[in-house]
């Protein structure tokens, strides 16, 4: 004889049965969640367990699955957050260490130095509040056994986990194709580890996080701690290699203050190249060029940004007109905090003209300028 699904609840609480357990063996034979909760609501009216006002009940059900939404919501936006970042962290290292000979230049540089900062930075703020809303999360299941969560979080998960699945499957079948065209090196190796162990370690603590709170098995709480412990000494590596590629706070000071200076030295072209065009010739020297009303403009990119001192400028050299043309040469110099020609880039490169790459200290430059000289008009 079948026995009566109130009945049978009922018996099993008797016999130290927890909720979450017969809720399991319920959903182990086919019922749905909704429906093993409602024969457990159904046992538990039939024992005489006394329920309190309707609104009120309402009203703290309502409260709890709010919170819980906002919870797991929050913390997938931080997730992404971290998980972002620590690509872009990896990604920087590995660009740092393992230089792509076909991709040189200081635009490729600064571009990824600017992405290891901007992922340090996340990183610091978002992953020790992704921490504290997870053992929130944890917490509130752990505390009650009874509670169950809302569809919506449940969607949200397994959205997750779709997406970390979907990722591992792409990052396999890219590696492959390259190994097959023979096309691997150790930087795509390497990136192609860092996407796989992200989307590893998200899938298998999300898979964890589901047995505990949807499926209310009993999963020891240092395996989570011990899962944290490795995912913060990944953080930790990341953000120590990340400043040995960038440098220290001090150092991005120095680097910043180059880019100033490169920049003010690429202006400072502009303006002598419109002098000369316009004029003729060069000018004596920069307070010329800073006197000229046509060139005041001109009088915020003269000097150096910390030192205030005039960038040395020095003509150097005029041809004879030939053919209605003549060249003038002329130099300017400053000196750098930081050398960016190491990394993998040239002198001339870079969106700040040939300063861009310079090395540490006094770095000089000529520019040249063609000259319309007047054709000469020949004696009849």
């Amino acid at each position: 004889m079948i026995q009566e699904p109130s009945q049978f609840i009922i018996d099993r609480l008797k016999a130290g049965a927890t909720q979450s357990e017969i809720k399991q063996n319920f959903v182990t034979v086919g019922w749905s969640e909704e429906a093993a909760d409602s024969a457990i609501l159904t046992a538990l009216l039939a024992m005489g367990v006394p329920t309190p006002d309707t609104g009120a009940l309402s009203e703290a059900k309502k409260s709890a699955s709010t919170l819980d939404v906002v919870l797991n919501f929050f913390s997938f936006i931080l997730l992404g957050i971290v998980a972002t970042s620590l690509g872009m962290l990896y990604y920087g290292i590995i660009n740092h260490f393992f230089p792509d000979v076909a991709q040189v230049g200081y635009e490729v540089y600064a571009r990824s130095t600017s992405g290891v900062t901007y992922a340090i930075a996340s990183l610091v703020v978002a992953f020790p509040i992704y921490v504290f809303v997870v053992r929130m999360w944890f917490r509130r299941f752990r505390e009650h056994s009874e509670r169950t969560e809302s569809k919506l979080t449940k969607w949200l998960t397994y959205l997750v986990l779709l997406v970390t699945s979907m990722t591992i499957v792409v990052d396999l079948i890219t590696a492959l194709y390259y190994m097959l065209e023979g096309e691997l090196s150790v930087r795509f190796i390497l990136k192609a580890l860092t996407i796989l162990a992200i989307a590893m370690t998200v899938f298998v603590f999300y898979m964890l996080e589901r047995r505990l709170v949807q499926y209310g098995q009993d999963i020891a709480r240092t395996i989570f701690q011990r899962f944290g412990v490795a995912v913060a000494v990944f953080v930790v590596v990341g953000v120590v290699l990340g400043f040995t590629a960038v440098g220290s706070p001090g150092q991005a000071r120095l680097a910043t203050l180059d880019e100033k200076r490169a920049q003010d030295l690429s202006q400072l072209a502009s303006c002598v190249n419109g002098f000369v065009q316009s004029r003729g010739r060069l000018p004596v020297s920069l307070t010329e060029l800073e006197s000229s009303t046509d060139w005041s403009y001109c009088y915020e990119v003269v000097r150096d940004p910390v030192t205030e001192v005039p960038y040395e400028y020095m003509p150097t050299e005029t041809t004879v007109p030939t053919m209605g043309r003549s060249e003038v040469a002329y130099q300017l110099c400053a000196t750098f905090d930081t050398d960016t020609v190491s990394p993998g880039t040239s002198r001339g490169e870079g969106w700040n003209g040939k300063w861009s790459a310079h090395e540490k200290g006094t770095a000089c430059d000529v520019e040249t300028v063609t000259v319309m000289t007047p054709l000469a008009v020949p004696v009849k």
